[in-house]
Order: C-alpha cells, then structure tokens, then sequence
C-alpha cells in the first residue's frame, strides 16, 4: 500500500470515450468498460519535476491510473486498451468496495521501448510483458508505506513491478534476488505456459479410454508436473 508524493497528484479522470477512439475499442470490448469500470482517473503524474528523479532513456514519466470496479475483477483486455493510448509506463490502482470497506490491488505489465524497423526508416513502439497483479488489500487496515528508494525512473518503475513478482519464482541456478526482473518475467511466462499445457494433457488423459495411450499421457503429466515444481518454490 503506497504513499504517493503530494507534488505528483494529478487527479484527472479519463472519459471512456476518449479512450475509446485511441485504442480503437471494439463493440465487445466496449461492452466490458460500461460491465466492469465505474471510473477512470489519472491520479498520479511521477516525473523528474513531481519526485525528483531523474529520467531516463527509456522513462520520462509513469503514470499511476486509478480504476473504480463495478465488479470485483477486471478483465485485463481493459488495462490493455488503456495501456495502448498512453505512450508511458503505467501502474494501474484497481479500486472495489467490499461490504463495510474498500479494497485495492495494483497490476502493472512491464512496458518499454522497442526500436522497429520498416521502409527504412526507425519507429520506436512500446512493447508490454504480461500483467503482473498484487493481493487485494484493506486500505483501512494497513499503513501506507514510502515508494521505494531509487537514483532515477527507471530504477523506481522496476522497483514497482519487481513488487507485484510473485514471490515462488525462482531459477535453479541463482536465488530470486539474484535474478534480474526480465528474467523473473520469463520464468512468469513458461510457467503459465506450463500450467496451461499441463491442463491441456489432464483433460486429454482423462478422456483417453486406451491403456496404453493412457499411461503414456500421465507419464507427461509428471514429466511436466515436475518441470513446473523447478521453477516454482
């Protein structure tokens, strides 16, 4: 739960429609804003003059966005779209009312600049990791803490979503702390694609009436089953 400084507030709120036309929201996609969003706002602005940090090639700004749910989840194709119309690194605040309090959980994608090549000349264009989301917390309840200590942007941007890695990542050769925050974010995808391959060979050997064939899908499962527990703790 942090404390954010009183010289980045900006407390703008975002018209869904805008958003909208920058992100070329589809019908659908639509449908989940007016289901799931109550309401956007850009309430913090962390810049070199709002935190005194300095910027850096890759970050001049992050942006905190503040979404009020209408339900207790968000669809992550809404932080998507978001995340497509500002051209800056973003830490989203997801803000729900539970009976007799309110609730918080900030989720962040690892965004940055890509050099892209095309009829020759050079474009940048951002590129994002998967979203990574904290556990809900009471805000009465807790305590807000200070950001986190940094020398410039970026290192206070990595310091944010280093915040929201789930905490049994780990690399056989070297300890969580020891690893860098791209590698704990690959080790994030080949989990979920793990999980999601070990879901796929379950239903097919529980449908799979052959003893044989049977046998030779549950060897996979544990093959596989244990190639998760390695990068899992």
């Amino acid at each position: 739960y942090w404390r954010f400084p009183e010289a980045a507030k900006f407390g703008r709120v975002i018209p869904k429609e805008k958003l909208y036309s920058q992100a070329g929201v589809n019908a659908s996609l639509k449908q989940l804003f007016v289901e799931q969003v109550g309401q956007i706002k850009w309430v913090y602005k962390l810049a070199e003059t709002t935190v005194n940090l300095a910027k850096t090639e890759q970050i001049d700004e992050i942006e905190v966005i503040q979404i009020k749910l209408k339900t207790n989840n968000l669809d992550q194709q809404i932080l998507s779209a978001i995340d497509k119309s500002i051209p800056h690194p973003t830490l989203f605040i997801l803000v729900r009312e539970q009976p007799g309090e309110t609730e918080i959980a900030y989720i962040a994608a690892h965004k940055q600049k890509a050099a892209t090549e095309k009829k020759g000349s050079t474009k940048e264009k951002w590129q994002q990791s998967q979203y990574l989301q904290s556990e809900w917390v009471t805000t009465s309840s807790q305590t807000a803490q200070p950001l986190p200590a940094a020398t410039n942007l970026d290192q206070l941007y990595k310091q944010l979503l280093e915040a929201l890695i789930p905490l049994d990542i780990r690399n056989k050769k070297s300890r969580p702390e020891q690893q860098s925050l791209e590698e704990k974010l690959v080790a994030i995808d080949k989990i979920e694609l793990l999980k999601k391959h070990i879901e796929q060979i379950k239903t097919k050997r529980d449908k799979e009436k052959q003893f044989n064939r049977k046998r030779e899908l549950n060897d996979q499962f544990k093959s596989l089953k244990k190639q998760l527990a390695e990068l899992t703790d």
